[in-house]
């Protein structure tokens, strides 16, 4: 195994290791809970997967799952959870406490005080130890920049990674999809800027889940990529006859139907329900909704597209595989009787004119093969889907 394979793959999971401890830790700073420490459970997780990659992997990647983003995102996503929920308990009951409206409670208001974190280790021989970051931010900054941070490790994490069975295409396109996806999720979080939203704790739960459920797309890698490389029309398949009766599992379809579960019609739900149901009507939640309905458009015409273009090429394929069986298969007969009724002959071959075919046909000298009803049939239906396909 190389060398600088294996340093990458450890400096990655040593980074999602850091970032996980630094959000346990500012969870523990901000509500000052020992027992949240027990989210650092993951990291035992997390050795064990290194180690399995290392020695049976030899430091690549799998093609189609990445497990170490998956625990990453096992420790990281619940602090974060932890975070906001506690954030919200204090918006609310700072506005039980006070008399003021809505209007005259802003932020600064809510969120006056700001932190480093620090963690102090001890003394030893009257020295003592600890360590600061030198950070002074509020605990709403703190946590939209922990999420900020989650996005970008996950997709520096992914391009340090070795690529395994990934080629540099895949990989490169790989990259671009997660930074758009990424685009995407800081977008969705701008719903907490709205006050129908930050005093909502059912909002509050719903966003939450919802992020969480986008980021499963950053452990799945082949159809991610094929699902944001569809909308473009960029992606290349290479058919498969045996894969013919089952065109619609293929993997640019499982990632078009995963980006839009996971993501984007969800996404699009919660926008409509706070437009019709809590009057919200900024700007950018109505720019957002707009651009969350025309991506799943995109994407199920892109789905109608790759099934018609599949059926037409698993029938194409179909009738080029009898057609060259007819061409090799021609039925070679002599004089004598198989069977009751049955004449066999030779085929015609050489420079025979029509009538002197019929005189041996007669004969029973040879056997002249018209061309088919079948191949007339199957170029009707061919030209019938060219003609229905160039509709879209």
């Amino acid at each position: 195994m190389g060398s600088f394979t294996v340093a990458r793959a450890i400096i990655v999971r040593l980074l999602f290791a850091c970032h996980g401890l630094v959000s346990i830790w500012l969870l523990y700073q901000v509500t000052q809970e020992p027992r949240f420490w027990y989210l650092a459970a993951s990291f035992g997780f997390l050795l064990v997967e290194t180690t399995v990659t290392l020695v049976r992997k030899q430091g690549k990647e799998w093609k189609w799952f990445c497990p170490s983003v998956l625990i990453y995102l096992t420790m990281t996503v619940p602090a974060i959870w932890f975070l906001e929920l506690h954030e919200l308990e204090k918006r609310i009951d700072h506005r039980q406490s006070t008399s003021f409206n809505l209007s005259n409670m802003s932020l600064i208001e809510i969120h006056n005080e700001t932190f480093d974190l620090s963690a102090h280790l001890g003394s030893v021989l009257g020295v003592k130890f600890e360590i600061r970051l030198p950070i002074n931010l509020s605990p709403d900054e703190w946590i939209r920049t922990l999420e900020q941070l989650l996005l970008l490790l996950l997709i520096l994490g992914r391009w340090m990674l070795p690529k395994g069975k990934l080629t540099h295409d895949q990989l490169s396109q790989l990259l671009l999809v997660y930074i758009g996806t990424a685009a995407d999720i800081v977008e969705f979080f701008e719903a907490f800027k709205e006050d129908e939203v930050r005093f909502n704790k059912i909002l509050c739960i719903c966003i939450l889940g919802l992020w969480s459920l986008s980021l499963i797309q950053f452990t799945l890698v082949l159809t991610a990529a094929r699902a944001r490389r569809d909308q473009s029309g960029l992606v290349t398949r290479h058919y498969n006859v045996k894969q013919g009766k089952h065109g619609c599992c293929a993997a640019d379809v499982y990632g078009i139907l995963i980006s839009i579960l996971l993501q984007d019609l969800p996404f699009l739900v919660l926008r409509i329900l706070l437009i019709f149901k809590f009057n919200v009507l900024s700007y950018t939640n109505m720019f957002f909704t707009s651009k969350n309905t025309l991506v799943i458009l995109l994407l199920l015409y892109r789905l109608v597209v790759v099934f018609l273009e599949r059926r037409s090429e698993g029938r194409q394929q179909k009738y080029n595989n009898l057609k060259s069986k007819s061409d090799h298969s021609r039925p070679v007969m002599s004089s004598k009787y198989n069977g009751p009724g049955i004449p066999r002959s030779k085929p015609c071959s050489g420079n025979v004119t029509t009538g002197e075919k019929a005189n041996l046909v007669q004969r029973d000298v040879c056997l002249d093969v018209q061309p088919s009803l079948y191949k007339l049939n199957q170029d009707k239906i061919l030209s019938r889907e060219k003609n229905l396909d160039s509709r879209f």
